[in-house]
């Protein structure tokens, strides 16, 4: 890889985890007829396992995340524990080749944010704001249900390429 190349590409990368942060920020609240829904409030993440195998793909042991629903918004961001930090000037002193993997380790992070609507045990969420572009303006259909202080999250394959079936448990902080 040339040098030119390599820039491009740790801009790109730059770019992209610059995105990720951002994909946070707050938006206008919107009124619900009783100010409330079943999952109002802050929830952590605790498990994700395919449903089509019964295998867990991951848990908190090795994923974080936070999952904010409010006033008809909705706010997920969820990163892998194992992502290491790297000061402007450490950075600086490494080879090319090895910023642009320090890079690529902190895309192991995802981030929406949008509206979401709940009909019976339904939930709707609409992606205003992604990490990944090709799900912006998309609607996400799942079934949940609340017991106790976990939220069980059952989302459907979207296609083929989407990956399997899961079902999410979050855990109610607030």
């Amino acid at each position: 890889m040339n040098t030119t190349d390599g820039r491009i590409r740790l801009l790109v990368l730059f770019t992209a985890v610059t995105l990720a942060l951002a994909s946070c920020a707050p938006a206008p609240p919107v009124e619900e007829a009783d100010g409330r829904t079943p999952i109002t409030g802050v929830w952590a993440f605790v498990s994700e396992t395919n449903t089509e195998t019964g295998e867990l793909i991951r848990d908190d042991a090795t994923w974080s995340g936070i999952w904010v629903f409010t006033n008809g918004y909705h706010c997920l961001a969820r990163m892998d524990n194992n992502r290491t930090a790297r000061s402007a000037a450490e950075l600086a002193e490494l080879p090319l080749e090895e910023q642009v993997a320090h890079y690529e380790q902190l895309l192991n992070y995802s981030g929406t944010a949008g509206t979401y609507q709940i009909e019976g045990d339904t939930l709707r969420r609409q992606w205003d704001v992604s990490l990944g572009p090709d799900i912006i303006g998309l609607e996400s259909v799942a079934t949940f249900r609340v017991e106790g202080d976990r939220m069980f999250v059952d989302l459907p394959r979207r296609s083929e390429e989407s990956g399997p079936a899961v079902q999410v448990i979050y855990r109610r902080l607030e």
